[in-house]
């Protein structure tokens, strides 16, 4: 029997290469297994600008040159592929935006790359050096006995590939002990390049005592000094955040609302997740544009949001010796920044003293 010419044999051929590629070219992934990567909001392109919003007090009136800072627009920016979309009220479109620098590692979880070989070396003070540090280290917090244990540490940190003899041999460890163990050295505290100062605080304390203040006439408020308590301007800091140029293009100096809107849906839903979202944050900007403006000064006027947290911090794994730090994040970085420690959005401003039996001996009768 002839064989047809016009047949094609496939018996070796793939499933997917018998298909016809007509039905095969606008097949596409099902959304369950898509997987998109993240994205920011879109950049500052406006593409709708409502009529001028004026003030209750402002309405049905001429503005005047000194009242003009009260008159805004509503700019709305495009959606980006998730549906996510930035309200602006101001009177002229932002000049900065910060989600244009945003990089993909801010995003996600995926590591960063690691720093060049040429980044300065953190500082191992009072030890000049990493190798020296380890040592010590070793030394005070590795236990008053030495075991089994601890002589493995030491063979690690000596038989380590980087470690160079020269870093310990001059090392001058009586000096450095006598700066560990020192209780009155304030070199460090009060360096002019570390930015911090000693001030003595009063506060008042309620106190009365257990048998009532008629068997006790003393009891009341008492006045409690805290001789050196140590603390950053923050005037400085604020200045030192937004003049770095690695953080400076991270900053909002604007805030927005973000809004949701899916494909095909005619509403929206308002997001939050950043401080700069917030309404809070959003009428604390307000109220500053319509207030008074400085005699002679045309500059920008932005509000900067101060967000503080502590918490006790122990400084050994055995024992009870602890500072309570005071931190300060900025609420104008994302949080996709400030929660990344290799960042280092996190400022030290000021450290609490521990009130003990010491300090108010009647409480503690």
């Amino acid at each position: 029997m002839a064989k047809d010419s016009n047949i094609i044999d496939n018996s070796n051929m793939l499933v997917m290469e018998c298909r016809p590629w007509t039905k095969r070219q606008n097949r596409c992934l099902p959304k369950r297994f898509r997987d998109p990567l993240p994205e920011g909001p879109p950049c500052i392109l406006p593409s709708l600008i409502t009529h001028p919003h004026q003030s209750p007090a402002d309405e049905g009136t001429t503005p005047s040159p000194s009242l003009y800072h009260c008159i805004r627009h509503i700019f709305t920016m495009e959606r980006n592929i998730f549906g996510l979309s930035r309200c602006y009220e101001a009177s002229d479109p932002p000049s900065h935006d910060p989600e244009e620098n945003v990089v993909l590692n801010e995003l996600s979880d995926i590591p960063s790359n690691p720093p060049a070989s040429d980044s300065p070396s953190p500082s191992f003070y009072p030890y000049p050096n990493r190798n020296s540090f380890l040592l010590g280290d070793w030394y005070w917090n590795g236990g008053v006995q030495k075991t089994q244990s601890s002589f493995r540490e030491l063979v690690a940190i000596v038989g380590n590939p980087e470690f160079n003899p020269t870093d310990v041999k001059y090392t001058q460890w009586d000096k450095i002990n006598h700066v560990l163990g020192s209780e009155d050295d304030q070199g460090e505290w009060l360096d002019e390049d570390a930015g911090w100062d000693s001030t003595p605080i009063t506060i008042s304390v309620p106190y009365q005592s257990s048998r009532g203040v008629a068997s006790n006439p003393s009891a009341g408020p008492r006045n409690f000094t805290v001789p050196q308590f140590y603390h950053r301007n923050l005037i400085s800091v604020i200045r030192e955040k937004i003049t770095n140029p690695t953080d400076a293009p991270h900053f909002h100096y604007e805030p927005y609302e973000l809004h949701w809107q899916p494909q095909g849906s005619p509403h929206s839903s308002r997001v939050y997740g950043e401080l700069y979202t917030s309404p809070a944050f959003i009428d604390a900007h307000r109220n500053l544009q319509e207030s008074p403006t400085e005699p002679g000064c045309n500059l920008p006027r932005v509000v900067a949001g101060l967000m503080f947290w502590s918490d006790a911090t122990h400084l050994t794994s055995f024992g009870e010796a602890k500072l309570w730090p005071l931190y300060l994040f900025f609420g104008n970085e994302s949080k996709n920044r400030r929660c990344k420690p290799s960042f280092n959005a996190c400022h030290h401003i000021a450290y609490f003293q521990q009130v003990g039996s010491s300090s108010f001996p009647d409480l503690f009768i």
